[in-house]
């Protein structure tokens, strides 16, 4: 699952996708068009936030996790120490 950061007026909030960004994106630039519209944003916990979007709200978003391997996935795929080695 890819986790962003989204920053609104300077609050950040980490949302996952889920939800299909494309339409969140949408969702977003409706509301600014509107001249205001509130926005739903589900963070990585589960945990739903509503947010007040308006023309003068500054809105970023920033993927900050991609997709990866469970860490035993990882830690195989690495070149493993073995007795022979000593």
């Amino acid at each position: 699952m890819n986790e962003y950061r989204l920053t609104v007026n300077g609050d950040r909030y980490f949302v996952d996708t889920d939800d299909d960004l494309a339409a969140w994106k949408t969702s977003v630039a409706d509301a600014v068009q509107q001249g205001g519209g509130f926005i739903n944003v589900t963070n990585s916990a589960g945990f739903l936030t509503t947010l007040l979007i308006t023309p003068n709200s500054t809105i970023t978003l920033q993927r900050v996790r991609s997709p990866r391997p469970e860490p035993w996935t990882q830690l195989l795929a690495e070149e493993a120490v073995t007795y022979e080695d000593f």
